[in-house]
């Protein structure tokens, strides 16, 4: 079997591959934890190597080291794991996993596009008049936008396989990026066994709404808010999970939204929490708001329909048009307009045909088989 050194950050993610390529390529991973803290947080998997990013440089750059491995792969590439992949000689093949946050800056660096309307306002609030206007000017003729993700393209010239979390994703860097020479491969980070195991028979119990899914701003949560009118919440909590995100600064601005608009109704989940706590409150929701316009939080999203929560996406989010492709019962933004009776959610026969095609769709086998065909993949370099 292959030997596949993993680069990853210490996230929440590592477990979920670790179990996939220890069941079809046992033993022969080396996971390679790139980290400043004392402690891993995240990851559960016993075996791994925790380094910092100077350690790190210095093994991958090390010939005797790098030399036993057939491929690297990286969880992730973020400007922290463009530095160790500029030390990886051009003999050794890379892929890519891609999470959404290091590859979305080749379609748009700024993230504009990906901004509704109250939550631009916030995110220029702060720029200076120079730079706004430079944007402004930007978001008509993107040419700073086309500068900088050409830019980014350069320092990922060494990867040559690239597995986003949707092909369409794919296709549309290539489209505005021909030169990207990486190669499509179709694998994903299994979360569906882990829920489904969890589950149980039972659905939701719940009216209440949950709200996106970290304190990244992507989410929009300031125009998420605008739709939740008070007729149509009633007595109900808005849940938002705001455990991790980007900016920094954003979370207290949802926060101090949420607690002015919704009061006591208004919960934030801060720190990440077990499991198990996690699926109790996602049963509580009947409704589950996602203002995300890129593809985001798809595991919640996930979670969500297996459990029987009525989803709504916005119309612009390519998540919505995949997984109705698939057949999955989901709404937009505008169905969400148009609703006018929110105690009751999702009807049952709905919820099993989501959950149906969800547990369908997150067999542990297909991951298995997509681990599978990688490995054989990897063996032929």
């Amino acid at each position: 079997m292959p030997k596949v050194l993993h680069i990853s950050r210490d996230n929440k993610f590592l477990d979920f591959a670790i179990n996939c390529f220890e069941q079809v390529n046992s033993g022969e991973n080396y996971y390679l934890v790139v980290t400043e803290e004392s402690e891993i947080s995240y990851i559960n998997y016993e075996f791994i190597s925790p380094s910092t990013l100077k350690i790190a440089k210095t093994k991958v750059a090390d010939v005797e080291f790098i030399s036993q491995f057939k491929t690297v792969i990286f969880h992730g590439i973020s400007p922290v794991e463009q530095k160790i992949l500029n030390q990886i000689t051009t003999d050794i093949k890379v892929i890519w996993f891609g999470y959404g946050f290091d590859y979305y800056p080749l379609l748009d660096f700024f993230m504009v596009s990906y901004f509704d309307r109250k939550t631009k306002k916030i995110w220029y609030r702060d720029k200076n008049k120079l730079v706004k206007l430079a944007l402004k000017l930007n978001e008509i003729i993107p040419f700073w936008t086309f500068f900088k993700s050409k830019n980014q393209l350069k320092g990922l010239t060494r990867v040559d396989y690239f597995a986003p979390v949707l092909e369409q994703e794919y296709q549309e860097i290539k489209k505005r990026h021909p030169n990207f020479a990486a190669k499509y491969i179709d694998w994903n980070y299994e979360i569906g066994d882990k829920i489904f195991s969890s589950l149980g028979d039972g659905f939701i119990n719940g009216t209440n709404f949950l709200i996106g899914n970290s304190a990244s701003i992507t989410n929009n949560h300031l125009d998420v808010f605008d739709l939740l009118k008070p007729e149509k919440i009633g007595n109900n909590k808005i849940i938002a999970p705001l455990s991790y995100g980007f900016p920094k600064a954003y979370k207290n601005i949802i926060v101090h939204a949420g607690n002015t608009k919704f009061k006591s109704q208004f919960q934030i989940l801060e720190d990440f929490i077990p499991f198990e706590e996690y699926l109790k409150t996602l049963r509580s929701c009947g409704f589950a708001v996602f203002g995300s316009i890129r593809q985001q939080a798809l595991g919640n999203i996930y979670m969500s329909l297996a459990l029987g929560i009525k989803v709504y996406l916005n119309k612009k989010n390519p998540i919505l048009s995949e997984l109705r492709s698939k057949g999955f019962v989901l709404f937009d933004f505008n169905d969400f307009k148009k609703e006018t009776d929110f105690t009751k959610p999702l009807n049952l026969k709905d919820q099993k045909h989501n959950r149906e095609l969800m547990r369908k769709m997150s067999m542990k086998e297909n991951y298995l088989v997509k681990s599978i065909n990688l490995i054989e993949l990897i063996k032929t370099f």
